[in-house]
């Protein structure tokens, strides 16, 4: 059996498989609920093994929010788990309850593997994930292996710089993609919730829509950079930006066809993600049997 753990702000999921990945039982509760990072090992342990049914449990992958270290397994700074230490050694305390290796790495990293091996990416060699949500994330698969970088943290699309001297984005630069374009911006910008400003664009509201249609052109460069960085064949589109799917596809792809160097033979498809909501406990799965 293997495992996957998808650890929220919100929500701590967790899955266990057969070693083909096939999700066989699933379990979830309140982050905030199990109180920190000693709960969370603790409700997380009790219920993979009663899900494995004492089955021998051989990989267990979990999905981390905000910076990491892959290789030693580290939560290094959570920004959305409040009350949660830095440099938390967490891979190794989950390990000691598991009694299994456990492989950690970024949830956005996680969805592109997600989507690379059951979703919208399935047989794609080199492909860019990207989710746009409150923040801006993304994942970079390339010749067919996830792409973390020497430190874990390759393919920060949201904060890219697009001009040195534009808005000052929430991480301390200026001109991050996420500066104009993630939901919180756009919350703070028209003074609702990101999801109102979306679903009044879609009912055709002009200010909204101008909003709307502005950040997407702004995520779009993102795209196009990161299109001349690494030639992906894909790029996958994920997070809640999903739900309005038909009114930004057309400025998300419009920069990348700008650029000199994309051509009719080297242009990446743009595509919606495929798994939703489930995108990072497949992921965890999927990188617990890609560990084996």
């Amino acid at each position: 059996m293997i495992a996957g753990i998808d650890l929220g702000g919100t929500q701590v999921r967790v899955a266990v498989a057969g070693s083909d990945g096939t999700i066989g039982g699933r379990a979830k509760a309140s982050t905030a609920a199990l109180g920190g990072p000693e709960g969370m090992v603790r409700w997380t342990a009790g219920n993979i093994e009663r899900l494995t049914g004492g089955r021998r449990l051989r990989a267990v992958g979990i999905g981390v929010p905000g910076p990491c270290d892959p290789k030693t397994g580290t939560l290094i700074n959570p920004p959305n788990l409040t009350g949660w230490p830095k440099n938390l050694p967490l891979a190794r305390l989950l390990e000691q309850e598991l009694r299994a290796a456990v492989h950690l790495e970024n949830d956005a990293n996680l969805a592109a593997v997600a989507e690379h091996q059951r979703g919208a990416g399935k047989g794609a060699n080199d492909l860019a994930y990207v989710t746009w949500s409150t923040g801006i994330g993304s994942g970079l698969i390339l010749g067919g292996r996830l792409h973390s970088g020497a430190h874990g943290s390759a393919g920060e699309v949201g904060h890219m710089v697009l001009d040195p001297k534009g808005p000052l984005c929430a991480c301390g630069m200026h001109g991050c993609t996420e500066a104009y374009a993630s939901g919180s911006t756009l919350a703070r910008k028209m003074g609702r919730p990101a999801a109102e400003v979306f679903a009044a664009a879609r009912q055709g509201d002009p200010r909204s829509l101008q909003v709307v249609e502005e950040a997407a052109g702004m995520v779009g460069q993102a795209l196009m950079n990161l299109a001349n960085l690494v030639d992906p064949e894909l790029i996958v589109i994920g997070g809640g930006i999903t739900n309005s799917w038909a009114l930004v596809r057309r400025a998300l792809y419009e920069p990348i066809k700008t650029s000199p160097f994309i051509t009719r033979n080297r242009k990446p498809r743009l595509v919606r993600a495929a798994l939703g909501t489930q995108v990072g406990l497949v992921g965890a799965v999927e990188w617990a049997r890609l560990n084996l």
